[in-house]
């Protein structure tokens, strides 16, 4: 079905190629996981197989990809698409339209398939992915999990032979994940297709069997059936331990929050409070309001009921370009918060913006870009980047002027496992220095690692408040181990 043959790739303006001497053969039906570093080309990989990188991107290539008999290189990428269907890592990099059902329709009509059918395919695909409740909604009103689950249904709606995952998960919270791991494979199964996911959960998808691909650097490294626990690609200890908070006065006071969109509340009563040296770790089901309460927190939203106070402000009547210089924000989308022409630029940006860039800012910017592995790219334009390379750079713009809080939406996607216990650490050093994070995450294990404390939101309420320990023993105990790490529910029934 797919053969590469000694391909290699090289960016326009790159310095190394992101794919080298590529050779692989993969066949009719077959199930692909490629895992490996964020930047090592996966996604790269993936936009080869779609026709995209020669459609759409300017570069140089070498050797040839062969899609069901098409020289990808050489056929048009509308022929490519009846055979190849791509979901992209960020969802929204690939919605046409403004509505959930606009959206699942666009590639349908643009087919010119009966109306008839359109319709039981756009049922089919939402019923799929578990969103038939989402038809009739406006793609902007969506959480990241939301948008995800219909960038999926929109694809498999077009029934295509090969079906590409980049991250299909990264938005999804753990029961989510699951339900589409499964539904992957179910696809594949029933269809006969071939099925290629690109991911770095890939515990999920061990019980499938699945034959896996390893890059690093460009290059394919391992080739082979994936084993049931890879350890020497398991998340690393982290090699120290979060603080414990000192008494002292709070940085975040939330009390009886209630927020939402047009007529339906998404947060419902919602206390917390943070105080100076706290990493306190948001978690939920998809649409249980962690980026509505986040983006409350910093201004962005208004809230309809409740009181807030953030380093001693109201963030309603505080413009929110005073209150970002003491409260970091990084969005749940990287591409949202790009401002500038080059890595560089980027970095600084934030300090530049506020007054505060001076010759420490510089020298600090510099090592933790050196730190992240972005020094060699600083004059590249930052969408040249990898999603997790990006993920990082947003990190850094927000630590280079140490603000006093983070509010962090889902700052793991994209990242392997080296580079997610990296990006902890900085958070660590953030913390040391009398900071506090608030962290939107959907990983347990990240979770039970370095996180003080567990704040699980379930429809808009908070579940659960309080030492991650306890937090999970909670959901377990309440039917919802799925959150907790792997193998938490035996510890907890002993």
């Amino acid at each position: 079905m797919i053969t590469f043959k000694d391909f290699s790739y090289r960016f326009a303006g790159a310095s190394f190629d992101a794919l080298q001497h590529v050779d692989l053969h993969i066949g009719r039906g077959e199930f692909v996981v490629i895992t490996g570093p964020s930047g090592c080309g996966k996604s790269t990989l993936a936009l080869a197989l779609g026709g995209y990188l020669f459609s759409q991107y300017d570069g140089e290539a070498s050797g040839s990809v062969i899609v069901a008999g098409h020289d990808v290189q050489r056929t048009p990428v509308y022929d490519i698409a009846e055979i190849v269907g791509l979901v992209q890592q960020n969802p929204e990099a690939q919605f046409c339209t403004l509505t959930v059902l606009d959206e699942i329709a666009f590639g349908l009509e643009n087919r010119c398939l009966p109306p008839a059918e359109i319709r039981e395919r756009i049922d089919w695909a939402l019923d799929v992915v578990g969103a038939s409740h989402l038809l009739d909604r406006e793609l902007a009103t969506l959480s990241g999990g939301e948008q995800q689950k219909v960038a999926i249904a929109a694809m498999i709606a077009a029934r295509p032979e090969v079906l590409i995952f980049d991250e299909p998960t990264s938005n999804l919270d753990p029961p989510a994940t699951e339900e589409i791991f499964e539904v992957i494979e179910g696809i594949r199964t029933r269809a006969d297709i071939t099925v290629i996911v690109i991911e770095h959960k890939i515990a999920y998808l061990a019980r499938f069997a699945p034959r896996l691909i390893r890059m690093e650097a460009g290059r394919v490294v391992f080739d082979g059936p994936m084993r049931p626990a890879p350890p020497d690609w398991s998340l690393p200890a982290p090699g120290f331990h979060m603080p414990i908070p000192a008494e002292s006065a709070p940085l975040v006071r939330v009390d009886g929050l209630v927020a939402g969109y047009g007529g339906a509340d998404v947060l419902r009563g919602v206390s917390l409070t943070v105080h100076p040296g706290e990493l306190v770790m948001i978690m939920g089901d998809n649409g249980s309001g962690k980026t509505t309460l986040l983006h409350t927190l910093c201004g962005l939203h208004r809230p309809r009921a409740g009181s807030i106070e953030v380093l001693g402000h109201d963030p309603a009547r505080t413009p929110p370009s005073a209150l970002a210089r003491e409260v970091g924000v990084v969005f749940q989308n990287a591409e949202h918060q790009l401002f500038a022409p080059t890595v560089w630029e980027e970095a600084v940006f934030a300090p530049r913006n506020f007054g505060l860039l001076d010759g420490a800012v510089e020298a600090r910017t510099r090592h933790l870009l050196h730190r992240c592995g972005l020094a060699g790219r600083l004059d590249d334009h930052p969408y040249r980047l990898s999603y997790g390379q990006k993920r990082r750079l947003n990190l850094i713009s927000v630590l280079a002027y140490r603000p006093k809080l983070l509010l962090l939406d889902e700052i793991l996607i994209g990242q392997d496992a080296t580079n997610a216990t990296f990006l902890m650490a900085l958070l660590y050093d953030h913390i040391q220095g009398g900071g506090a994070v608030i962290m939107v995450n959907h990983n347990p294990e990240i979770a039970a690692r370095y996180a003080s404390r567990l704040v699980f939101l379930r429809e808009g309420r908070v579940l659960t408040d309080g030492p991650v320990a306890q937090g999970f023993d909670r959901l377990v105990k309440q039917g919802l181990g799925v959150y907790a790490p792997p193998g938490w529910a035996c510890e907890a029934a002993s």
